[in-house]
């Protein structure tokens, strides 16, 4: 399923997060921050913002289709990355990309958040 598919069916819907269980092809299209889906695949289900991943998606495209693989753990993630998550992603490495200041403050400091836990992680 196209990612503008599955945000067309997103609209439609006018719920808080829809469930997906196909795999998404996703495209470079602007979704807004807040376009929550559940993408289930059996035994695993993982909760994606996917005006977060659009975002990503313009510098790291590897993350985002490693994010959207569920046979991949939140710890293969993790062991990747350095993150958990599409928002602890951004606020590591896409920041830039990011206009409004109150997004900006809040991922400088899941940021530091970040760095401070994969510190105590390596000591």
């Amino acid at each position: 399923m196209r990612l503008s598919e599955v945000v067309e069916l997103y609209k439609k819907k006018e719920e808080t997060f829809i469930e997906i269980n196909e795999k998404i092809e996703f495209e470079d299209i602007p979704v807004d921050i807040g376009t929550r889906i559940i993408l289930n695949k059996g035994e695993r289900k993982r909760l994606i913002d996917l005006g977060i991943l659009s975002l990503i998606y313009k510098k790291n495209r590897n993350f985002v289709q490693d994010y959207l693989d569920l046979d991949s753990s939140l710890d293969n993630i993790h062991e990747k990355y350095g993150v958990y998550t599409e928002l602890e992603f951004l606020s590591i490495c896409c920041q830039d990309l990011v206009s409004d200041l109150d997004l900006k403050a809040v991922l400088e400091k899941l940021k530091t958040y970040i760095l401070s836990r994969e510190k105590e992680a390596d000591e």
